[in-house]
C-alpha cells in the first residue's frame, strides 16, 4: 500500500514539475506563455548572437512584452489536434532546452 502512495507521489511531483518549472522559469501565467517567452529570449539570441547588450535587451524587451502565449497555444493546437495546448506547449518548452 505505501509503494502505491509512493508511485502516486512521484507521478504527481513529476507532472507538477512538467507544467510548474517553464511557468516559473518564465515568470508566466501558463505554460504556452512561457514557451513563448522562451522563444522570444532565443531568437533575441540568435539575431544578437549574444544574450546580453543594449541591441540583445531592446529586442528581448520588445518580444516579451507581445507574449501572450496565445500565438503558441494556436499553434501547438494546429501541430497537435488530438493533445491539449498546455501539454503540447510544455514538451515543446522542454524540448528547446
Amino acid at each position: 500500500m505505501k509503494s502505491g502512495i509512493a508511485i502516486i507521489g512521484v507521478i504527481v511531483i513529476a507532472v507538477a514539475v512538467f507544467f510548474i518549472v517553464p511557468m516559473a522559469a518564465g515568470g508566466s501565467a501558463n505554460v504556452c506563455q512561457a514557451l513563448e517567452k522562451h522563444n522570444v529570449s532565443q531568437t533575441a539570441q540568435n539575431i544578437t548572437g549574444t544574450n546580453s547588450g543594449p541591441v540583445h535587451d531592446v529586442i528581448n524587451s520588445v518580444g516579451q512584452s507581445f507574449a501572450t502565449g496565445d500565438g503558441e497555444a494556436a499553434k501547438q493546437a494546429q501541430d497537435h489536434p488530438d493533445t491539449p495546448s498546455a501539454v503540447s506547449c510544455a514538451a515543446a518548452y522542454w524540448k528547446t532546452l
